[in-house]
């Protein structure tokens, strides 16, 4: 009984002991240190180049229709049918409109010949003057219905405005159409254009194009010359500014709209700008940041910065955020956080390969 009693008061007295040590916090736990590698930010010349992806684009693409009305009897194309600039796409049943241009010629001709009675009466001053002011008017209205008449027969033939490719056939041949009901669609592929956006950094080592080239790697296109053709003035919803290029279209170079492309813009600005590894970079909703490391405090501060995607050999160019001389982590940026304590990891020399002595 004496056994059993002095067992439970050791037992009582090592809880009292382990209690009172974690309650008063005796035994602190140990801060992680994390090994981190550390660079220091550096400025340099900015690069001249800038490889941008897009995708190429027609030059226009157009729905043809009618000025005017009827049973469509001719539909001469098709889905992917090349027309030159002139050529019959669709016609409309002429019957109603040469009717219409009979009767307007006729009735013109007649006003024309009382118009010319009437004006010779007016210039030998045998009539008065309202009297022919009112065949006057007679006959310009007959002379505009006559011309209009002329229009509508002529408007009855649907003709390619430019050389293109046909797009999409909306209608089917006896179908009847109204003015203004779209016949078919035409793309114009004389030029093509390439259609990249860029972020507002880049914007004007774009606008300072000096020459650019164009890639197409599905139509074995490498370095094709383009022209800057306009630069997005507001960004969209993205926050990114549009840009266009082009260039003249051949049956030899086999590109087609919907095609990806690079374009590399070789620009004329050179400008010192600071330089990071892209290892250093990460980013977190709609902000990019970088860890600074202090080295009297061996802590990490995360930093806001502002980048222009385009450096070279891994490397990212900073706007803002971080200052000449000041050191960054390079490595391991996604296990920090804000205030740690970290541990630089010595580069071994030349001489120390392995860190071994």
């Amino acid at each position: 009984m004496k056994l059993k009693n002095i067992i439970l008061v050791i037992a009582v007295a090592v809880l009292a002991f382990y209690g009172c040590k974690s309650s008063t916090g005796e035994v602190p736990q140990a801060e992680t240190i994390k090994n981190v590698k550390i660079e220091t930010v550096t400025d340099g010349v900015v690069q001249n180049t800038v490889k941008l992806n897009g995708k190429l684009k027609e030059k226009s693409l157009t729905s043809l229709s009618f000025r005017v009305g009827g049973p469509l009897i001719k539909l001469n194309v098709k889905q992917g049918d090349y027309v030159k600039q002139g050529d019959v796409i669709a016609q409309i049943d002429k019957r109603d409109y040469k009717l219409q241009l009979a009767t307007s010629k006729a009735q013109f001709e007649q006003i024309e010949g009382e118009y010319n009675r009437y004006k010779q009466l007016i210039e030998q001053k045998k009539i008065p003057e309202n009297t022919f002011e009112k065949i006057k008017s007679g006959y310009l209205m007959a002379k505009t219905a006559y011309e209009n008449a002329e229009n509508q027969l002529r408007d009855t033939e649907l003709k390619a405005p430019f050389s293109g490719y046909i797009y999409e056939k909306f209608v089917e041949a006896y179908q009847t159409v109204g003015a203004g009901t779209p016949i078919v669609s035409i793309i114009d592929n004389s030029h093509l254009e390439v259609v990249v956006s860029v972020s507002e950094s880049q914007l004007q080592r774009v606008k300072s194009d000096t020459e650019s080239y164009l890639s197409v790697a599905n139509a074995g296109i490498t370095n094709l010359p383009v022209k800057l053709l306009s630069v997005g003035e507001k960004a969209k919803q993205d926050g990114l500014y549009e840009v266009r290029f082009s260039f003249a279209n051949t049956q030899e170079l086999e590109v087609a709209p919907g095609m990806t492309a690079e374009v590399t813009i070789h620009s004329a600005l050179e400008q010192s700008q600071l330089s990071v590894a892209a290892s250093a970079i990460f980013h977190e909703k709609t902000s990019t940041y970088v860890w600074v490391y202090n080295p009297s405090s061996n802590k990490v501060e995360r930093r806001e910065v502002k980048i222009a995607l385009d450096g070279a050999q891994g490397r990212v160019n900073v706007v803002s955020g971080v200052n000449n001389g000041e050191q960054i982590v390079t490595a391991g940026v996604h296990y920090l956080v804000d205030g740690q304590k970290v541990k630089p990891i010595q580069t071994p020399s030349v001489t120390n390969i392995g860190g071994l002595l």
